[in-house]
């Protein structure tokens, strides 16, 4: 379906708008820069947008939304709790490794901003990780996974442990593949879920 001239206009705002971000900062960056950089006029910028705090907001409800339906779709075909964690792991990961600039907004400005959880943008990402509780609790149920879990605990662990690999690397640029990270993350994290422990490697 092709977007209208409203909406590639306005698309064209938002992907500015997070580059300019991720290299500028929030604080210091300024809709002017912004319109210049768009190549369109401030006040086409406030058509859309109320307050350049209004803009930041708005970046992730698109591009979460698309993530999470990739996701959805993958999940289908993918047999077992702990296959599916993985998968999980590596399409957020790997969607942080292809979108840096999305992946610095989303870590360094809106991941802490209160104001946040009253957007769309965190409504469609508190839905979309929702999943992730869903195949543990799955996980639970078809005896994969130790019935003593907490599901929402499990998810924060995954979820933290991607957080503070995503946020180290978009300030230091490490590790430089941050999908070289998803078979360590979840081996460890399956190690201490797994009803039925692996033998110890020797």
């Amino acid at each position: 379906m092709e977007l209208s001239k409203i909406e590639i206009r306005k698309k064209n705002i938002i992907d500015t708008a997070t580059k300019v971000f991720a290299q500028r900062g929030f604080q210091e960056a300024t809709i002017t820069e912004i319109a210049k950089e768009a190549k369109v006029s401030e006040a086409s910028i406030y058509e859309y947008f109320s307050t350049k705090e209004g803009l930041l907001f708005s970046i992730p409800a698109e591009s979460s939304h698309t993530l999470f339906e990739v996701m959805a779709f993958h999940l289908k075909l993918i047999r077992g709790a702990a296959n599916k964690l993985r998968a999980i792991v590596f399409l957020l990961m790997d969607s942080y490794q292809n979108s840096p600039d999305f992946a610095a907004v989303l870590m360094l400005f809106l991941k802490h901003n209160k104001k946040f959880l009253d957007t769309e943008g965190h409504h469609a990402i508190k839905e979309g990780i929702k999943q992730i509780t869903q195949v543990i609790e799955e996980g639970i149920a078809a005896n994969e996974f130790r019935n003593d879990l907490n599901p929402y605990l499990v998810r924060s662990m995954i979820l933290g442990t991607i957080e503070h690999l995503v946020t180290n690397w978009v300030m230091t640029g490490t590790p430089e593949t941050l999908t070289d990270f998803v078979d360590p993350l979840i081996d460890n994290i399956i190690l201490g879920i797994e009803a039925t422990p692996r033998a110890n490697m020797p």
